[in-house]
């Protein structure tokens, strides 16, 4: 990869994650009960801006694929944080376990129930979009 392009592509990045750092500051400031992390709101705009076209994949790809290599690394800091607090672990340990597993069921059927009710809805729309084409031809 060029080294202009590497360049390129992590402006859009800091771009973004500055964007979303302002948006997760005004977000906790209008609703300080509610916050959003800066990394969610980060990835949804990401998200919107490939979905929309705004920037192409090709604009991100290098520095995606860079940032996926070295995952491991950046997850080190909070392993690290997570051995400093085993007397913690060791005193509510089963009841963490308990928490991340009832969490992940739960965000796992709610993410299914969601995907069934879009499914439902596009049927739903193409079915009624295929009646008034239908309706269209017999006049």
């Amino acid at each position: 990869m060029k080294k202009g392009m590497f360049i390129r592509q992590i402006m859009i990045y800091g771009v973004i994650l500055f964007a979303s750092s302002l948006l997760s500051n005004l977000s906790s400031q209008l609703w300080p009960a509610f916050p959003m992390p800066t990394a969610l709101i980060g990835m949804i705009m990401l998200y919107l801006l490939l979905t929309f076209k705004v920037v192409k994949l090709e604009h991100v790809a290098g520095v995606s694929n860079f940032f996926v290599q070295i995952i491991s690394l950046i997850f080190i800091p909070s392993g690290i944080a997570l051995v400093t607090k085993l007397d913690v672990l060791k005193a509510e340990g089963l009841q963490i376990i308990l928490v991340i597993m009832i969490s992940t069921l739960m965000l796992l059927l709610f993410t299914a129930g969601i995907a069934w009710v879009l499914i439902q809805v596009k049927e739903w729309l193409q079915a009624r979009v295929g009646r008034s084409a239908g309706e269209i031809e017999e006049d």
